[in-house]
């Protein structure tokens, strides 16, 4: 008697390759199928993700950590020093070998005159070179000044001369209430080194100049459309007091070339200097 087992396995037996085969075919499909869904499941995630990131609220961040993460200038670094000194007598004699009026008149020419041609730069910086010696170098025997702002390796950043002349409160010789007053002149900072303070610090100095040299006031004169010079000195405290179109500003000279003069609208200020520490020391030199 042959049970029930046996012909399973003798079916099983007889028709062996046929399972295999059946096994087999059975799991290539599914596996055929798993790996063409995988593609569209990828593209459904990445929509999805899509269209979550479309409906998804802004992210809000906070103004102050915004601003400190992209700060370029960090309290650990260290900043160039900068000197500010009056020129010593070598500096403004042109032979010396520590002269630095070239620097100064090319400085003055960039600064102050913005000259629009190279060969218009050039004849104001031979201009200037003369002004300056004749100002504030040796020769002239008036009370004078020149403050040079300067860096570690001595190269020259901004500058401010000082010199009390006979004029009247609005800087003309040709005023009727003349009397010696201390006068402001050549204030330039290099390109490079704005931002930094330099303006003011060499406005100070030449205020405490006037102060020690006893005078209660000190006065400029500046080019009327000069916005930025005219407003730092209402910052620093100088008010306008007239306006002269008679002061002479360079200009080209033609085909022939050389520089022509023509006269500018400028602005004549006045500042009124308190009396302070300097001011009640003697003069010594």
């Amino acid at each position: 008697i042959i049970s029930w087992r046996e012909r399973v396995m003798e079916s099983c037996n007889g028709h062996r390759c046929n399972v295999v085969r059946r096994v087999f075919s059975v799991n290539f499909i599914v596996l055929f199928c798993v790996l063409s869904a995988i593609p569209s499941l990828h593209l459904a995630s990445s929509l999805a993700v899509k269209t979550n990131h479309k409906t998804r609220a802004p992210r809000t961040y906070n103004k102050r950590r915004s601003l400190r993460c992209h700060a370029t200038v960090f309290p650990w670094q260290p900043q160039p020093r900068v000197k500010i000194e009056p020129a010593s007598r070598a500096q403004l004699m042109p032979l010396s070998k520590k002269s630095i009026v070239d620097d100064l008149a090319a400085l003055c020419t960039e600064a102050i005159f913005e000259p629009a041609s190279n060969r218009l730069a050039r004849e104001i910086e031979k201009y200037l070179f003369r002004k300056i010696i004749d100002r504030y170098g040796p020769a002239n025997e008036n009370e004078k000044c020149l403050f040079v702002a300067s860096d570690e390796e001595d190269r020259v950043l901004g500058c401010v001369g000082l010199e009390v002349v006979n004029v009247g409160v609005d800087g003309n010789p040709d005023a009727e209430d003349l009397e010696p007053r201390p006068l402001l002149e050549f204030l330039a900072v290099d390109s490079k080194a704005r931002g930094r303070g330099l303006g003011k610090s060499l406005l100070k100095q030449c205020e405490e100049k006037a102060k020690y040299w006893g005078y209660k006031e000190i006065i400029l004169q500046v080019k009327a459309d000069n916005n930025v010079a005219i407003g730092l000195y209402k910052k620093m405290g100088y008010s306008v007091v007239s306006e002269d179109n008679t002061i002479l500003r360079p200009k080209e000279g033609g085909l022939l070339g050389g520089m022509n003069f023509e006269p500018a609208l400028h602005l004549c200020m006045q500042k009124e200097l308190g009396s302070g520490i300097l001011a009640s020391l003697p003069k010594l030199f």
